[in-house]
């Protein structure tokens, strides 16, 4: 399916555009043209959704939301609505200046790879036969909450819900063994920091853990990994192999409100961090995170 738009997407453009959406499938171009900046101090690859005709539009966005779930489509929205908001702020933000591009040729043979980059939302999408990652999926907002007319918009609280969930189900000697005596004021393996994770696993081993926190683990975990349409992923993260050797940690402040509040969970696939930090554009906290897997980022195409 998702091969089959990606076809259709490439159909609706011109040989430029088409020149402009296609690279090689090297780690360089994989890695190194992704951020949390926005696309006016760091290069993107592709074409934004921006300058595409209506035409144009709806094929691509048949395609990025055949990617994702439900929930996927519903954090992609979102998100960019949130960079909307940021526009009537300061420039260089919007949900126009978000890019598609490809790296390698779509095929149902051959691996290739949907990127889908701006600010504060970016995935690749990654291809080998069959659908097989989501990942990298960088996910951040500002602000956390706004409302538009009579609509309150919180794209990321039941991520930042669902882990605070995790961190206070446990008893306060757990706390205390999962506190990390660093703190950090991003996400350790963010955007170009591939494979920059820790050498050994810190924090509290879920194996340790009653029943009910160790659900608490699961239903954190998946508000990141079931935003994919059929990766397998969340599946993978979830099993009693998987979480027998996860580990979940936070550093500074276990509420998740206060500026330097952070949380991660470390699997033996999944990986991913959430930190609260300075606003940017307006004066309020901001989150950024990320969901990495250690076997599955782009396609396990790369080794870092």
């Amino acid at each position: 399916m998702l091969t089959c738009l990606a076809n259709n997407f490439l159909a609706t453009l011109s040989s430029s555009q088409v020149t402009s959406v296609s690279y090689s499938l090297t780690s360089s171009n994989a890695t190194g043209y992704w951020s949390n900046l926005p696309t006016t101090l760091a290069t993107r690859h592709g074409v934004t959704l921006g300058s595409l005709t209506t035409a144009q539009k709806t094929a691509a966005m048949a395609m990025l939301n055949a990617a994702l779930s439900s929930s996927g489509q519903t954090t992609m929205s979102e998100l960019l609505a949130a960079d909307d908001y940021l526009a009537n702020y300061a420039s260089g933000y919007g949900s126009g200046l978000y890019y598609v591009s490809f790296l390698g040729t779509p095929s149902d043979s051959s691996p290739w790879i949907l990127e889908f980059t701006g600010h504060h939302y970016t995935f690749l999408a990654s291809v080998n036969g069959s659908y097989v990652s989501l990942t990298p999926n960088f996910v951040a907002v500002e602000p956390v909450t706004w409302t538009s007319g009579t609509t309150t918009h919180t794209p990321m609280a039941t991520r930042r819900n669902a882990l605070l969930a995790m961190l206070t189900g446990l008893s306060s000697t757990e706390l205390a063994t999962a506190k990390l005596s660093q703190a950090y004021d991003d996400v350790l393996v963010g955007p170009q920091k591939d494979g920059n994770y820790p050498s050994t696993k810190q924090g509290i081993a879920v194996s340790s853990l009653t029943s009910a926190q160790k659900e608490l683990v699961k239903a954190a975990i998946k508000t990141y990994s079931d935003d994919a349409n059929g990766t397998g992923q969340s599946d993978a993260y979830t099993t009693e192999t998987a979480l027998a050797s996860t580990y979940i940690a936070w550093a500074s402040y276990s509420d998740l409100s206060t500026k330097g509040s952070y949380v991660r969970i470390d699997g033996p696939r999944v990986w991913i961090e959430l930190s609260v930090q300075n606003g940017i554009v307006l004066s309020a906290n901001h989150y950024h995170s990320i969901w990495r897997d250690r076997s599955t980022d782009y396609g396990g195409n790369f080794t870092f």
